[in-house]
């Protein structure tokens, strides 16, 4: 009996310390699927749906092209919900799996990531990092990318 209630009581702290997801002042791994238009109509960001734990909807600006191949962005991002999560620009250093069309790129998990820093409603203080696997191609003006990352709440006051 003393055995089972050591146990019993183990068990009990053992769930009492880990993380609780989704809460504020919480960290949560999220995922899922993006796809967007790249600059389809100049000047104006092409919002894209976002599928998973941060569904909603996302557009991205090439801020710059740089000399090493690998390009700035900055990412607009809204849930459904209606909130924004702000980020810093990122940069994509991107593979090319058909050498002789440079406009196709593969982006591999750890070439593109991007951090948050903030936003509005359950984002405001968040912060966070996202990285993406997937492909665009710059002559189609078109990108699909899957997202894994985490995001840290601020513990509501």
């Amino acid at each position: 009996m003393k055995v089972h209630n050591f146990v019993l009581l183990l068990t009990v702290a053992l769930v009492a310390t880990l993380p609780i997801c989704a809460q504020p002042g919480h960290c949560e791994p999220v995922g899922g699927v993006l796809m967007t238009n790249i600059a389809a109509i100049a000047d104006v960001y092409n919002l894209g749906p976002v599928f998973g734990d941060l569904q909603g909807s996302v557009a991205a600006n090439i801020v710059s092209v740089n000399s090493n191949g690998t390009y700035t962005l900055q990412h607009y991002w809204v849930t459904s919900s209606g909130d924004t999560i702000l980020m810093k620009p990122a940069v994509l250093t991107p593979t090319y799996p058909i050498p002789t069309d440079k406009n196709i790129v593969a982006v591999p998990w750890g070439n593109y990531s991007s951090t948050i820093s903030g936003g509005t409603g359950r984002f405001a203080g968040a912060t966070g990092t996202i990285n993406y696997f997937g492909m665009a191609d710059f002559s189609k003006s078109t990108l699909v990318l899957r997202y894994s990352g985490t995001v840290c709440y601020q513990p509501q006051q």
